[in-house]
């Protein structure tokens, strides 16, 4: 039974992180390796100074995005580890879940603060496609962090049986 929930418990976690890399920056923040930070603004067909500005943005964040990441890595793994070690222990599990939900937090108020900063750069007719790009990540993510509840929903169903 301990199994079977340290099991469940990881699958949930990394379904739920999934969910988060999909509504948030990539690997090394916006920009990184798959961050959709980058992938917008490459789709707005920048100026030269704009490309410059958006750059010299992203590189004086650079530093605090990788400690932002690192900081939420930390957490997951100490979440990993009580889930691993002691997961029927309810204040351990909750400590390292405040401190995940923490690390969560200071990395989308970053990630805020840069893209506000990015889109005063845009010009109106690029904020709109901005926008548009925007309202269209909404749905992949949901679509994504469903499919992944629907494998959860279908391993139970198909090991529980009837029991209830």
């Amino acid at each position: 039974m301990k199994k079977l929930l340290y099991g469940l418990l990881t699958l949930v976690i990394l379904i739920g992180s999934a969910y988060a890399v999909a509504a948030g920056p990539g690997p090394g923040g916006p920009g990184g390796p798959g961050g959709p930070l980058i992938g917008r603004l490459l789709s707005l067909k920048l100026t030269e100074a704009q490309k410059h500005d958006v750059a010299v943005l992203l590189k004086n964040n650079r530093q605090a995005f990788q400690s932002a990441m690192e900081a939420t890595r930390e957490a997951f793994g100490s979440m990993r580890d009580v889930m691993r070690n002691d997961p029927g222990n309810e204040q351990l599990v909750r400590q390292a879940s405040r401190k995940v939900a923490a690390a969560g937090e200071e990395l989308a108020v970053l990630r805020g603060k840069v893209e506000a900063q990015a889109l005063a750069m845009l010009t109106s007719e690029q904020r709109k496609q901005w926008q548009e790009a925007e309202a269209g990540m909404g749905p992949r993510a949901k679509e994504r962090f469903d499919a992944g509840r629907e494998l959860v929903d279908t391993w139970i169903d198909t090991h529980a049986g009837q029991d209830s």
